[in-house]
């Protein structure tokens, strides 16, 4: 129990203090670097960094280094460079990157992370306790130090409301159980605000317990103010990352919560919350995180070096945006005393770069190794032999045999009132409207003149052959059809389509590789990405990933004029029954503000 790095080795710390003092060679000598210490916020020029083992052993001006080199000494020229503490992620979802520990480990450290607080919510959601005990033993022995926040609300909803088909349950004697594994920090993001405010004791255990095990709790907040905040606060939890406007993000502040900046591919507020930053002198309550970011970005824009770089774009001074990525995250996860700072005593991450106006990592220690030098990898990351269980968790049954995709209304012709989710590609946010659609032979029908198509949702992991379907207005989506197992937070199987033809090939296709995301047009698969490991991530190299990501953005651009990222994700959020207005589950079509199910069709009027 507790982090892996934290712990005290007498030997180790034996072997540093000689090093420290010139009786022992270090392992490795860093020259002619100007050293970035966001904890003063000053540039030391012309010094050297002395690394023993997996820490830092000192710090010196550049003619003193002579008496800690000998033969076995690796010596690395700076050459004038910067280099700062690495990077530290508070807030991640890595199965949002399609990668999973491996393979986002080995992109997230070329470009300066070494440290992420990872919440493996997604695939708790559909392995249960078993997939945040896998999470765990892929991301141990990693060059990229991953921390693990307990997922707090698995699923999203109560299951006493029967909104959808949830494989688990992860409760407070659950969380009790994984308290006690490596590298656990923290409680992730508890959603459920209204259960906090209502002081629901389901969720105060759960608070109860990580306040025991003294983990960190994380909050989830979005536009929460006033009395509702305070009570939200009140129940113990000092963080959140749904800060969207500047008003917000600053009275979440002056009420002593850490304001955690996002930046990912899909939610970007560093824009407005940049505000606070350049308004005040220092926040001390702040940190960068990314949250959810895609292997698109993580490939061609970067990590945190992107949300550092962006912050001094928006008139950040340069130390304090790397302060916001290193030290104060440091200070939050409460281990100061061992990285965020290059320092006597901390871990060896050590990040170079050219210039500190514009942050790009080249050479990269990380626990005084080096996996990257001058771009390029010097270690290799051996894959995880990941259970065939979690490999396969596309259990479709009865409909994958017989699957259905038109709901009917009888044997007539005429005009079927049904209720619709209207969508707007890149928002998370839906609207409930009534649409008259055309019944042919009992048929409700699709109209591409209205932008209106089909929509359905099935079990995928009990087998049960349950599946509900229904209308979407607004997507506009032209290829024939769009299926995968990326569905928050149960993460079941949906489609979406034009015709029933292409929407079943498109479902056969997903069985097949057992998870991912497929498009389909005049019957025939023209992109995917497969995501064998519990539907969500690849078990690919990253570059492979990649390569099938760009294939899909660039064919649906190409062919269609459509913007990948903004259809995936949308598409992915409109089974989620916590978000207004209106959802679809495996169950059926959701009022999210009354919480419970409604029927497709109001009414029905023969021709």
């Amino acid at each position: 129990m507790g982090i892996f790095f934290t712990r005290y080795s007498i030997e180790e710390r034996s072997r540093l203090v000689e090093a420290a003092a010139g009786k022992l060679p270090a392992d490795i000598v860093i020259t002619n670097v100007n050293i970035v210490l966001p904890h003063t916020e000053e540039i030391l020029e012309k010094h050297s960094i002395i690394v023993k083992d997996r820490r830092i052993a000192g710090v010196v001006e550049d003619e003193l280094i002579s008496k800690h080199i000998s033969r076995e000494t690796l010596i690395i020229d700076g050459s004038n460079d910067y280099v700062f503490p690495g990077f530290i992620d508070l807030h991640v979802h890595i199965e949002s990157s399609l990668l999973d520990p491996v393979g986002f480990s080995k992109i997230a450290l070329k470009h300066g992370t070494t440290t992420v607080v990872a919440d493996p919510h997604e695939i708790a959601n559909v392995l249960g306790v078993q997939g945040v005990e896998l999470f765990v033993k892929a991301s141990a022995n990693l060059p990229l130090k991953i921390l693990i926040d307990l997922p707090s609300c698995v699923p999203a909803t109560d299951p006493a409301l029967r909104l959808e088909t949830t494989p688990h349950v992860i409760s407070d004697k659950e969380i009790e159980q994984l308290a006690c594994f490596d590298n656990i920090v923290g409680l992730g993001e508890v959603m459920d605000f209204l259960s906090v405010t209502n002081a629901s004791d389901k969720v105060l255990r759960k608070l109860k317990v990580a306040s025991e095990k003294g983990l960190i709790v994380n909050g989830h907040a979005p536009l929460l103010t006033g009395r509702l905040l305070d009570a939200y606060i009140s129940a113990g939890i000092i963080s959140d990352h749904e800060s969207t406007t500047y008003h917000e993000g600053l009275e979440k502040l002056r009420k002593g919560m850490w304001l955690y900046i996002r930046e990912g591919s899909a939610w970007r507020d560093l824009g407005e919350l940049s505000k606070i930053l350049l308004e005040k002198s220092n926040c001390e309550l702040c940190a960068f995180v990314s949250d959810d970011v895609n292997v698109y970005d993580l490939f061609t824009q970067g990590h945190v070096d992107r949300i550092v770089n962006l912050a001094i774009e928006y008139g950040l001074d340069p130390i304090k945006a790397i302060k916001y990525a290193t030290f104060n995250p440091a200070i939050r996860l409460h281990v100061e005393e061992h990285i965020g700072v290059l320092a006597p005593g901390r871990i060896a991450d050590i990040v170079f770069s050219k210039s500190i106006k514009e942050i790009k990592p080249h050479t990269v220690i990380s626990n005084g190794d080096i996996l990257y030098y001058k771009g390029e990898l010097k270690k290799t990351f051996p894959r995880y032999r990941y259970p065939e269980e979690a490999l396969n968790t596309v259990k479709l049954g009865p409909f994958l045999e017989n699957p259905s995709f038109t709901p009917r209304v009888g044997e007539f012709n005429g005009v079927a009132r049904v209720n619709t989710i209207n969508v707007q590609p890149g928002s998370a946010l839906t609207k409930r409207t009534v649409e008259e659609l055309a019944v042919e032979n009992g048929e409700i029908r699709s109209d591409p003149s209205r932008d209106i198509m089909y929509v359905a949702v099935a079990d995928r992991h009990r087998g049960s052959g349950g599946f509900s379907m229904g209308f979407i207005k607004g997507l506009g989506f032209k290829a024939g059809a769009i299926a995968q197992t990326i569905a928050h937070d149960t993460h079941n199987l949906i489609t979406a389509g034009w015709n029933p033809q292409d929407m079943n090939v498109a479902v056969k296709e997903i069985a097949r590789i057992q998870g991912g995301i497929v498009v389909v047009d005049d019957g025939r698969v023209i992109a995917e990405i497969p995501l064998r490991l519990a539907g969500l991530m690849s078990i690919e190299e990253p570059e492979e990933v990649f390569k099938k990501y760009v294939n899909m953005v660039e064919v649906l651009r190409e062919k269609y004029g459509l913007n990948f990222e903004s259809y995936f994700m949308t598409l992915a959020l409109i089974s989620l029954p916590v978000i207004p207005e209106i959802r679809i589950t495996d169950k059926g079509l959701v009022d999210v503000s009354k919480g419970s199910l409604i029927p497709l069709v109001e009414e029905v009027l023969k021709a």
